[in-house]
């Protein structure tokens, strides 16, 4: 069901398409509604040409040799379909018409209430058609062809003689004769057939046999219409190609084209922004719930918290049972007896140094005063240049423990050194039980 208002535009009159009916309808009528007219006329000329030079200059250069050889009758106006550049210049792909019949369809167009787009068939036959691929269309008897290769575009048109199947089948071998060649090169998969307008099965059954028999296989086939015209079907694929090539093939000047567009932008963009409030409505809901959900979950863990710190106070208050007290100082003294083991320093000793160091005394300093702390005073010399043993010797005697300061070395000698070790178990201050 076609949702446009499609107005064929041909040699024999005017026909309006919409829903699933076509009517014939006056000339020129003065319409309420958008619509999209498609100028399908025999008398326009339409081929593929090339030209050296600038393509700026296309249409004045096809205006004038269309005049100078009489293809059209008075004043043409050209209209460009496809131009492509060459080296060295340019081939175009266009289509000349009457200038009388394109400043009165301009005109009529322009003097519409809505949106009025106007077409010619033989531009929509190129729609679409990518290099290195071809489209054959019938359009009422008249057979068409558009093929785009890297050595740039071909047109053909045949028109059937007569009204029979046999007038049909030499339409066809005439245009497979003419371009079968150039379509056989590039494969069925790269060819496309479709009806651009008619009533006959059989004519589509005929050239589209034509077409598969010089392939040697079927060809792509477009999705075609099909209409209601007093008691006859008309297959047509112009409802779909009017409507995808409004845009870009349209002979109207660009903003009409743009306005025309948009409007058809209007109910998907209104349905995917209601799509949108909906999500968001959706989401702000989820993410309420969350939210709730997430506060009372913090709500108990600080519940959870202030318990806990109420007990950890609760029992920092507690104090020690007096009767526990010498035990605990008997156990501290064991610790730090351990920790300050003579026979175990001087092993540790034995180990750090090497040959360049020699210890000449070590020496358990008691605690005095108000410090608390002992330690151990070592004495050495170490051999002439071997600052960096010594240095070594400090570093392993950090890693197994003990904290390191240089006093005055009571050797007077080259070489002499001492160290105050403390423990760094209890230099990091160990709290006494």
């Amino acid at each position: 069901m076609s949702t446009e208002h499609i107005y064929r535009v041909a040699s024999a009159g005017w026909l309006h398409c919409h829903g699933q009916q076509v009517d014939v309808v006056p000339a020129w009528p003065q319409l309420t509604h958008s619509a999209l007219v498609v100028l399908d006329l025999d008398d326009v000329f339409t081929d593929v040409w090339r030209f050296e030079g600038k393509s700026d200059y296309a249409a004045a250069l096809i205006e004038k040799r269309v005049r100078t050889q009489g293809l059209v009758e008075g004043a043409a106006h050209i209209v460009v379909h496809r131009l492509v550049k060459m080296p060295g210049g340019f081939q175009v792909y266009f289509t000349a018409i009457s200038l009388e019949l394109w400043q009165r369809c301009t005109q009529w167009a322009q003097e519409q209430a809505d949106h009025c787009l106007v077409m010619t068939a033989t531009g929509l036959l190129c729609r679409g058609v990518t290099s290195g691929n071809a489209r054959v269309m019938l359009s009422q008897r008249r057979l068409m062809c558009f093929a785009q290769t890297e050595e740039g575009m071909v047109f053909g048109s045949t028109q059937a003689l007569g009204s029979g199947i046999s007038a049909m089948t030499s339409a066809a071998h005439v245009m497979t004769a003419n371009q079968g060649a150039l379509l056989k090169r590039l494969g069925a998969d790269a060819v496309e057939c479709g009806a651009m307008w008619t009533t006959s099965t059989a004519d589509i059954d005929t050239y589209q046999a034509a077409v598969r028999s010089m392939l040697g296989r079927a060809p792509g086939v477009m999705p075609t219409t099909e209409f209601a015209m007093g008691g006859e079907r008309v297959h047509t694929v112009l409802p779909e190609l009017a409507r995808e090539a409004a845009g870009r093939h349209a002979l109207n000047p660009l903003v009409e084209r743009v306005a025309w567009r948009a409007e058809r932008w209007v109910a998907p963009i209104t349905v995917v922004t209601a799509l949108v409030g909906l999500v968001l409505v959706m989401l702000g809901v989820l993410v309420g719930q969350m939210a709730d959900q997430q506060r009372a979950e913090g709500q108990s863990q600080r519940s959870e918290l202030t318990a806990l710190e109420q007990r950890i106070q609760a029992v920092s208050t507690v104090e020690a049972p007096k009767k526990l007290l010498p035990v605990a100082e008997f156990s501290r003294v064991l610790d730090e007896g351990a920790r300050h083991d003579p026979v175990a320093f001087l092993a540790l000793l034995k180990a750090s140094t090497g040959k360049d160091i020699r210890i000449q005394r070590v020496r358990l300093e008691t605690a005095t005063g108000v410090s608390t702390v002992r330690s151990f005073r070592v004495d050495g010399v170490m051999a002439a240049g071997a600052s960096a043993a010594v240095t070594r010797w400090v570093s392993q005697m950090i890693e197994a423990g003990w904290t390191l300061k240089a006093v005055d070395p009571t050797y007077t000698g080259p070489g002499a050194f001492s160290y105050e070790l403390v423990s760094s178990v209890t230099a990091t201050g160990n709290v006494k039980p």
